[in-house]
């Protein structure tokens, strides 16, 4: 039993479980050969190993892959980080515009956000067939359309076409982008980008409300639009010139953090054949290595058919992830999390245009300070912490890693996440400060964002051939959440009052944190079940490609 993970008896290896530092594990004898990391990471082994051709990303340079991710993480801002809560501060002033009730303007986003999960099943399904490069290409052109549509006339019907079209662009940049650390980085380097791509989409969110409030009070309705699309079509452009396609098909074997049976001994021994292959005069091309592509051709938008099978097979996929427990739990831990951000931003511009605060849409955006910067220190904390912490925990497993070291975060997150929405629903209620209000709503964006990080970077690591599927099934589900807050949350809080619904945010959310305990302990054990039982496999949805390809 590795630091209370319990051992399975029923597979050799389980896959996911990789060994990341052979200094701890004395097995230099064995992993002398493959490839380790450089200057202080030497000691870590790659997982997953790099193969030996140059367009595989894994071997792509550092510089870019972090461009490609700024890109995305840009894309990420304003796709899903701005469009969805573009309108957050502005509710109650462009209801009163527009001569209708405020929950019929919020349910306007609400559809931009059911937009977002009905397209999520097709672009997990297009992804996984045709790479990840045209579905964010795609994704962007569905925002600048609808961003067209909605800065041509104040109008509520060009507002709800602008707001559905806009709604099928977020899917991607919520799921596909944490997917693609996956695919350009080894497991010792998820840590940090995650934290990022985690602040990205759910704090970026918070000070989206504050511009875009200062934006509407000054500039008006049209403007809103009109800025965000400056920004929209900056990002295309730069997405078509330096974001290549990372979906990449390697040898099974090279999979370490994949594969039921690492055979670690024959690709060291494979990579020794390929030294001195490369080594022998008039020998090199026996190794088979591909050209490196050019710029140009990294710009193709299809870059081929990444798997045989129909995409009305791959557009089940995502649910099939709901029978796998471990990623089931990934999904819907970190789907409520960000619900109730999401609920607890839904119901502000309700609650401080109201007495005693009587807030316009500006003041009602800087509250979104306190989210922002409570987001800011989870993703600084688990930023230079998380992959630090799961080098210690693995050295003190004898240097082998396993993901549920991932869910040591729950415990911060749980207590955070308490102590935020329990006090932010009390301060609401009794009308306290606005300062303390987003104080609060601050130390509950913490947790909510240490809690997230904990869980998707647990599914990532856990399951990565099926990451896709596992952040498609994700987004759509927070979405559905989101669509069906936007419908009930502000009628609740004009009910009961705003502490009875953050009280049940803050007990769910404890709950799903306590819930990692279990699933820490015996999470070894169910990614052995889902092995054993994958029906991504007995489907035939798999797209790594077969041991055959090497010698």
């Amino acid at each position: 039993m590795g630091l209370g993970v319990q051992e399975d008896t029923k597979l050799d290896h389980v896959p996911g479980t990789v060994l990341l530092n052979d200094e701890a594990a004395h097995s230099e004898a064995v992993t002398g050969g493959l490839k380790h990391g450089k200057g202080r990471d030497a000691h870590i082994l790659l997982s997953p190993q790099p193969s030996e051709d140059p367009n595989d990303p894994l071997n792509w340079s550092l510089f870019k892959k972090e461009v490609i991710i700024a890109i995305l993480c840009l894309g990420a801002m304003l796709n899903a980080g701005t469009n969805g809560p573009l309108l957050n501060a502005s509710y109650f002033e462009m209801s009163q515009q527009i001569n209708k009730p405020i929950n019929t303007v919020v349910l306007v986003s609400g559809y931009n956000l059911l937009a977002a999960g009905c397209i999520g099943p097709f672009v997990a399904a297009f992804s996984r067939k045709y790479g990840k490069r045209p579905v964010f290409l795609v994704s962007t052109l569905f925002d600048i359309v609808g961003t067209a549509i909605g800065e041509a006339k104040v109008d509520y019907k060009y507002l709800l076409a602008s707001r559905i079209i806009q709604g099928f662009s977020t899917s991607a940049f919520e799921s596909l982008i944490v997917a693609t650390v996956g695919d350009i980085y080894f497991v010792h380097q998820r840590g940090p980008r995650i934290s990022f791509i985690n602040f990205i989409l759910n704090s970026a969110s918070s000070l989206s409300s504050v511009i875009c409030g200062q934006v509407f009070q000054k500039l008006g309705w049209l403007w809103l639009f009109h800025m965000f699309q400056i920004f929209l079509v900056a990002q295309f452009v730069l997405m078509f010139l330096f974001c290549p396609e990372t979906t990449y098909i390697r040898d099974t074997r090279y999979d370490t953090d994949l594969v039921v049976d690492e055979k670690l001994e024959d690709l060291a021994a494979i990579e020794a054949s390929h030294k001195e292959m490369v080594g022998e005069p008039g020998q090199g091309e026996r190794t088979n290595i591909p050209q490196k592509k050019t710029f140009v051709q990294e710009l193709a938008v299809f870059t081929g058919v990444y798997s045989p099978d129909s995409v009305v097979k791959f557009l089940i996929g995502p649910f099939l992830t709901l029978l796998n427990p471990a990623a089931c739990y990934a999904v819907i831990a970190s789907g409520v999390l960000n619900s109730w951000y999401v609920g607890s931003a839904i119901i502000l511009a309700g609650i401080f245009s109201g007495p005693p605060w009587n807030f316009n849409a500006s003041q009602i955006g800087y509250v979104g300070f306190g989210p922002f910067i409570g987001g800011m220190i989870g993703s600084i904390i688990t930023g230079f912490t998380a992959d630090w912490v799961i080098k210690y925990l693995t050295r003190r497993n004898k240097g082998v890693y396993e993901p549920e070291f991932r869910l040591v975060w729950m415990a911060p997150a749980c207590v955070t996440c308490a102590f935020g929405m329990f006090f932010f629903g009390y301060t609401l209620e009794k009308g306290s400060p606005a300062e303390l209000c987003a104080f609060l709503q601050g130390v509950m964006m913490v947790g909510v964002l240490i809690g997230i990080f904990s869980t998707l970077s647990y599914g990532l690591d856990s399951f990565r051939s099926q990451s896709n599927e596992i952040f498609i099934m994700n987004m759509l589900f927070k979405n559905f959440m989101f669509y069906g807050l936007s419908n009930f949350a502000n009628p609740w809080v004009a009910e009961s009052g705003p502490e009875q619904i953050m009280y049940v945010f803050g007990g769910t959310s404890v709950f799903f944190s306590l819930l990692g305990i279990p699933v820490y302990i015996y999470g070894k054990r169910l990614r052995s079940w889902w092995a054993r039982h994958d029906l991504f496999r007995t489907l035939k949805m798999e797209t790594h490609g077969p041991t055959s390809e090497m010698g």
